[in-house]
């Protein structure tokens, strides 16, 4: 052995080290190395058992790179472990001076005897650098701490590395230890004869303290597999299952728990115990601002999902079969009794199994995002008995009181096992409020024209067309319009402002619309008329129905955007506001008949702009010509409006021959842009624009030529 000209306190260890091995700790060994004791006593700043002990840790780390446990310690020395267990509070106290630290857990209490345990690296780079340590002695328990130390012992007893006696007596120990930290105090005088109830909240406050969500479970997984029933007595699991699940349970009645069902990611239900605003107050006291979240109590629907949630959850699991579905409805409601949704559901819906059925569509809307099934949703009910098909049919009929309310929707198949139902605005809003149009479906696609679209156009009309036309634009400037609206409202009339253009064929009155929108800056929703027109029965009084619910979404969505009230364009409405026909005349009268009457009435509630254009006013009928405020009549354009429109679309031409076209051909607007558009074309065909003559031919082709009648069949 090479000898260092200096000693230092590593040739110390060692030399020490040397005398140690097998010493069996002789007395007469120790004080032969009590110099050498010494130093490494007044470097680790305590006494000599300890610096024995860190002694032979740093050789034995440094030799077999692993941790040191006692066993090591006692084989080192050649000592009886059983001896060396009388001094295992010297690793506790190199353990509180942070000289050493646990990394082998060989055991779930904290005693030293079989946990290994590594010096710290920066104290064995000060040993080999021959450098002073900085002793961090060990910090003041807090809240957290205390409450990792009690559900360390608790994850232990869930590995099953004790048995529940043994977890019992160390969580208590644990208790009496901490007993000054105030969340263990105060869980103590909450429950102090209920060791279980101890244990839901030190594992739930910890859960708390590090804003995890280590109780959860799935829906699909069995009530068991929660950790809370697991850390409690065995043989009281099943009780306090059903006690925590059926709000019976002290720690639910007594206000310190509750039971959350949020949608998880897919298609599971996520079910959480947390601790409520109040436990929170009750068991960390003057700390309970430090963990309690600023987010913390439940929002009034963040309450009316999870008991949506939990509903689902009973019915849907088996948990209440279809003939006590009564019995957990009531208990639903009657446990979510000072929630908004619910009061106002049961004022609405007064009978039982509506509610039930309204409940489980909103279920399915939100765990799925879907419809419901019609004939499933009754059958869970009320499988095939009479009232089955009683409500079914009532449904289909749309005479339910949840139709009639206006709180379900229904989408109707040939196949009645394909219908389904839907909530619908109303109910979402009632779920909602305020934030119901994120969820609303929005107006939008090919039947929305953006004003921004529209190209700009110069129309030509008569004096008398103008006049009207110039009062109408006037009329639907925002300001203005708000205000006109606002008047009518107080003297009682009806709000909406609805115009009837009609007139001639091409005559710009479907033009007219998209200038007034591009003029005064709003959105057109363009109704097709042939496509509220259905093959099935009854369906096309419920697209009429739906036009008007849909343009009632895009005005919210507009003024919600900040945008001006769009207009309700009914391009070429003949069909819809014509006479109505005799009811003897079949079911397609019926229909027709149906359709206008909720026209009329979706007329007389309108809020916003309705535009319809007809080419045939005279078969108008007479119950229309008072909803509509505005009628403007539109004719074929006369000499001079004739002239100033050849002149505008074709510039190339010059004055004489503009007269000439005009004087020659009483053309529509409409049928000068054919003339027009066939000239373009030519040009593009050909390389040159066409000549007066070329342009006089596609006149004269440009109406069908009225044949003569002939009479088909025999003469007598």
């Amino acid at each position: 052995m090479v000898e260092n000209e200096k000693q230092t306190i590593l040739s110390t260890i060692i030399a020490a080290s040397e005398k140690l091995q097998g010493s069996k700790l002789d007395r007469t060994i120790l004080n032969e190395i009590g110099g050498q004791l010494g130093m490494i006593e007044d470097y680790i700043k305590s006494d000599e058992m300890s610096a024995i002990f860190f002694t032979i840790m740093f050789v034995l780390q440094n030799q077999s790179q692993a941790s040191v446990s006692m066993h090591d310690i006692a084989e080192f020395l050649d000592y009886s472990f059983l001896h060396i267990l009388e001094y295992r509070k010297k690793i506790d106290e190199l353990e509180k001076k942070n000289i050493i630290y646990m990394k082998q857990l060989r055991n779930v209490s904290h005693h030293p005897e079989n946990n290994g345990y590594d010096i710290c690296g920066t104290i064995l780079n000060n040993v080999i650098d021959n450098e002073p340590i900085e002793l961090v002695e060990e910090e003041e328990k807090t809240t957290e701490t205390v409450l990792q130390e009690l559900t360390f012992i608790q994850l232990n007893y869930l590995d099953k590395v004790m048995s529940f006696n043994e977890y019992k007596r160390q969580m208590t120990a644990a208790e009496k230890k901490n007993s000054e930290i105030e969340v263990v105090r105060n869980i103590i005088e909450l429950f102090p004869d209920d060791f279980d109830s101890r244990m839901i909240l030190y594992y739930l406050s910890h859960c708390a303290v590090i804003d995890g969500d280590v109780f959860e479970g799935v829906a699909k997984d069995d009530r068991t597999g929660y950790v809370i029933l697991k850390i409690i007595s065995p043989q009281k699991k099943n009780t306090r299952r059903n006690s925590l699940f059926d709000d019976t349970d002290p720690l639910i009645k007594k206000k310190n728990l509750w039971l959350a069902y949020e949608k998880k990611f897919g298609s599971d239900c996520k079910i959480s115990f947390r601790i409520t605003p109040e436990g929170m107050e009750r068991i960390f006291g003057s700390e309970a601002n430090l963990y309690m979240k600023q987010n913390y109590a439940l929002t009034e629907i963040e309450k009316t999902i999870s008991a949506l949630m939990e509903f689902g959850y009973e019915f849907g699991n088996g948990n209440s079969g279809r003939f006590s579905i009564l019995e957990n409805l009531q208990r639903t409601e009657e446990k979510y009794k000072e929630l908004n949704f619910f009061k106002k559901i049961q004022d609405f819906v007064m009978v039982c199994v509506s509610r039930f059925l309204l409940y489980d569509c909103l279920y399915n809307f939100v765990v799925y995002g879907r419809e419901t099934s019609l004939s499933h949703a009754l059958h869970d009910i009320y499988g095939y008995s009479s009232m089955y098909f009683t409500e079914l049919r009532s449904v289909l009929d749309e005479e339910h009181e949840l139709m009639k309310n206006g709180f379900l929707e229904l989408e109707k198949n040939e196949d009645v096992e394909k219908c389904v139902v839907s909530v619908s605005d109303k109910t979402l809003e009632l779920l909602y409020g305020e934030n119901a149009d994120l969820y609303i479906k929005s107006v939008s696609g090919r039947n929305i024209i953006e004003n921004e679209k529209i190209k700009e156009k110069h129309l030509f009309y008569s004096s008398a067309v103008q006049k009207q036309i110039d009062m109408l634009r006037e009329s639907l400037k925002q300001d203005k319009l708000e205000a006109i609206q606002e008047r009518l409202s107080q003297k009682g009339l009806p709000r909406g402002v609805a115009v009837l253009l009609y007139g001639a064929p091409g005559t710009g009155k479907t033009e007219t619309v998209h200038q007034l929108a591009k003029e005064t800056n709003r959105k057109i929703f363009h109704v097709d008329i042939a496509e509220s027109k259905s093959m099935w029965f009854g369906e096309s009084e419920k697209k009429i129905k739906a036009i008007f619910t849909d343009y009632g979404r895009l005005c919210k969505t507009c003024t919600r955007h900040g945008e001006n009230t769009p207009i309700l364009l009914f391009n070429e409405a003949d069909a819809l506001i014509s006479k109505r026909k005799n009811i003897d005349s079949g079911n397609c009268a019926q229909t027709e008949n149906a359709m206008q009457n909720i026209l009329l009435e979706e007329m007389e509630k309108l809020e916003g702009i309705l535009i319809a254009t007809t080419n045939l006013c005279e078969n108008m009928d007479k119950a229309f010509e008072r909803r509509f405020l505005f009628k403007v009549k539109y004719e074929k354009p006369n000499l001079e409006a004739r002239e100033n429109i050849w002149r505008t679309k074709m510039n190339a031409l010059d004055a004489g021959d503009v007269t000439r076209l005009a004087e020659q051909f009483d053309f529509s607007g409409g049928e000068i842009d054919n003339i027009v558009r066939k000239c373009e074309m030519n040009e593009i065909i050909n390389g040159t624009q066409p000549k007066y003559e070329e342009i006089v031919e596609m006149c004269k082709t440009e109406r069908l030529e009225k044949s003569e009648t002939r009479r088909v069949g025999f003469c007598v």
